[in-house]
């Protein structure tokens, strides 16, 4: 088992019985180097939008408000800090599954895949046996919420993990083989096989080469989500908010150009949750 054999390095190397090569030590300061080159580059050489398996897998209504430059909620400070933390876990992982000896091991590649006319380039990290593998880092409530199984990781895959392990894999001709979690607030790693069937891949393809054509096409935008009435204790209250889905969304002001985000107007708490209304309909705090 894959998983097992990193940990079972990880304890080797913790007892002194192993240690890291200075060729993958060398490696893995390369791909630091490179994350650093990515994350801090001057917004005069951040590329363009395009269409990459890395994104392939959000909603198609985000991807479009991207690619016209729509104005979006921008993020704080700690934002790009917290990717160059991820970029940095993900550089260490793979220099540790290399040395754990797993069979078949090749390292990240550069590669392109047609969906449909269009050509999609990206860069895979792992292959085992012949299967793709990816890497992510993740938060501790996503390392136990998300990254426990297949089926609860496509239930909450709102980065598009899923989609763009399938278009790594399409790319190689081979087929996906898992993702690898590590947990940046407790350093516990997971990894999770695909159990997608060749229908169920299909369907992810056949869905990622219809953004790319809607994408290069200036199909007509279309919200991919609707609003949702507002409960309180199970009632509806007459308010309209966004779903998780688009309360997240750095788009969702130029969706939804009334979208009020407040304090919620039915919440008794003391420090009241906000809520992303659509519609306030019902002010005065009280339902029937």
């Amino acid at each position: 088992m894959k998983l097992a054999k990193v940990l079972t390095w990880l304890h080797k190397n913790m007892e002194g019985e192993v240690s890291m090569t200075e060729d993958t030590i060398s490696t893995v300061c390369n791909d630091v180097a490179d994350a650093l080159r990515k994350q801090f580059a001057s917004s005069t050489n951040r590329r363009e939008f395009s269409a990459r398996p890395s994104n392939l897998g959000r909603p198609l209504c985000q991807l479009q408000m991207e690619k016209k430059g729509a104005s979006g909620v921008q993020p704080s400070y700690n934002f790009i800090l917290r990717m160059m933390v991820g970029d940095i876990v993900e550089a260490v992982l793979k220099g540790v599954i290399k040395e754990s000896g797993i069979e078949g091991y090749e390292s990240s590649q550069k590669l392109s895949t047609q969906l449909g006319k269009h050509t999609i380039s990206g860069e895979a990290d792992l292959t085992f046996d012949g299967k793709v593998d990816d890497i992510k880092s993740c938060s501790d409530y996503a390392f136990r919420n998300k990254f426990v199984s297949w089926p609860s990781l496509k239930d909450k895959d709102s980065f598009g993990y899923v989609t763009q392990l399938h278009v790594y894999a399409s790319a190689t001709g081979k087929p996906a083989g898992g993702i690898w979690a590590l947990n940046v607030a407790t350093g516990e790693l997971n990894r999770i096989e695909s159990t997608d069937t060749d229908a169920d891949v299909k369907d992810i393809l056949a869905e990622a080469e219809e953004k790319v054509e809607a994408l290069t096409s200036d199909a007509p935008f279309k919200r991919c989500f609707d609003d949702e009435p507002e409960t309180f204790n199970r009632i509806i209250t007459g308010n309209r908010k966004l779903g998780m889905e688009c309360s997240w969304c750095k788009y969702r002001f130029s969706c939804w150009p009334s979208l009020q985000e407040r304090e919620s107007v039915f919440s008794k708490a003391k420090s009241k949750p906000i809520v992303a209304y659509t519609e306030l309909n019902n002010m005065e705090g009280e339902v029937a």
